[in-house]
């Protein structure tokens, strides 16, 4: 029996599951997708935690009906919507910049160029960090820089084990600057970076500490830091610092490039996360559907419906008393009638010009224009709407 009751319950929901329900849920999970994959990778924990806490206080107001905290959010979403704009500037524009710069076809560089690069850079990297020689070394990623960096020489030179080395020397000009490096060319030297935020988190280390951990909060660059006063090696990413060994550095440099270039997605990893990411979007966005706008109840509401005549020749008029108002009684689920605008409902009377005809006779419900499809005519007040026609007065006699 049980059995026979599922197999109902499923057949029920599937014949009042229509193609523009599936539609629906298939948008809002984009929607949220895309909001979840921002929120994990780029924007602030705290951003986070103030839109869960608005969306959770949401579902409790409306599931517990309260009436006052709806309403609020009813009224005062614009100005919700303006103070988080207003205190999360920059986590916004941060994901709008990471959406803009989404490729969908992306080209894969040369094996042998990015293996040569990170022998490169970890090789001078770990010469720099025993000789004492502090550095600053930017990976572009996806997201634009230019908002964030300042000055600079622009070279387009070869990398090379010497040319850093003379870049970072303590007696260069531009030694105390950063290095942009893009493929296996440095593009950019003497560069200056934004300062973290976070200053207790760099109390303990230098200028290139801050400024790399600056960066890595605003965009997802990859920035690797050589203290001078330490010797150590420090790599800046997605908003945190680790301190790394040669070894490791270049297993942060090659799994960088793979993300970067699309080819960390084929190891799985990336791709496990994604998909993890999108079935809740899928599960949150059905449970809304579910929560919101799927009800079995049906419903009737009684409209009062406006009478509009068309085509009355011009030398005549409608004889009083004329009808100007019916009223329809409609049934239908009740997120179609919170869709309708009663306002485009119009019982629409044509009248056809015949000779010696002057009155004519209508159905109301079959004149009922701008009904929804899930709508449903119970009834009409007046059933049937009768005038006649008769000539103008001459106002001048």
């Amino acid at each position: 029996m049980p059995t026979t009751n599922g197999h109902l319950l499923s057949g029920d929901l599937l014949d009042q599951v229509r193609v523009a329900d599936l539609l629906d849920i298939g948008i809002v999970a984009v929607l949220l997708y895309v909001v979840l994959v921002w929120l994990r990778n780029r924007a602030s924990r705290t951003l986070g935690l103030v839109s869960t806490g608005l969306v959770l206080l949401f579902l409790l107001a409306r599931w517990l009906d309260l009436y006052l905290t709806t309403m609020f959010f009813h009224y005062g979403l614009v100005g919700i919507a303006l103070a988080i704009v207003v205190v999360f500037q920059q986590d916004i524009r941060h994901g709008f910049e990471r959406l803009a710069s989404f490729r969908l076809f992306r080209q894969h560089s040369p094996n042998d160029s990015r293996r040569r690069l990170v022998e490169t850079i970890t090789e001078v990297a770990d010469e720099m960090a025993q000789k004492r020689i502090g550095a600053l070394i930017v990976f572009p990623g996806r997201e634009p820089l230019d908002r964030h960096i300042h000055g600079g020489v622009s070279v387009d030179a070869k990398i090379s084990l010497p040319l850093l080395l003379s870049i970072f020397h303590p007696k260069s000009p531009g030694h105390d600057g950063a290095v942009l490096i893009e493929s296996d060319r440095i593009m950019t030297l003497g560069m200056h970076l934004p300062l973290t935020t976070q200053v207790e988190r760099v109390h303990d280390c230098g200028t290139r500490h801050a400024a790399a951990l600056g960066l890595a909060e605003r965009c997802d660059a990859l920035v690797v830091a050589v203290s001078e006063e330490r010797g150590t090696i420090t790599v800046a990413q997605d908003a945190e610092m680790t301190e790394v060994d040669p070894a490791d550095l270049a297993d942060h440099l090659r799994r960088y490039f793979d993300t970067q270039d699309g080819s960390f997605d084929a190891k799985g990893e990336r791709r496990l996360s994604d998909w993890a990411t999108g079935l809740a979007a899928l599960s949150a966005a059905t449970a809304l559907w579910f929560a919101f706008a799927y009800h079995t109840d049906i419903v009737q509401r009684t409209f009062a419906v406006p009478i509009e005549f068309r085509n009355i020749p011009p030398d005549y008029e409608i004889a009083e008393p004329k009808p100007n108002f019916a009223e329809a009684t409609l049934s239908g689920p009740e997120p179609t009638f919170a869709m309708l605008d009663p306002t485009r409902l119009a019982v629409s009377l044509e009248i056809r010009e015949e000779q010696g005809k002057t009155i004519f006779r209508w159905f109301t419900a079959d004149s009922l224009t701008n009904l929804p499809e899930d709508l449903r005519i119970e009834s009409t007040v007046p059933a049937e709407i009768v005038v006649s026609l008769r000539p103008k007065l001459d106002e001048s006699q």
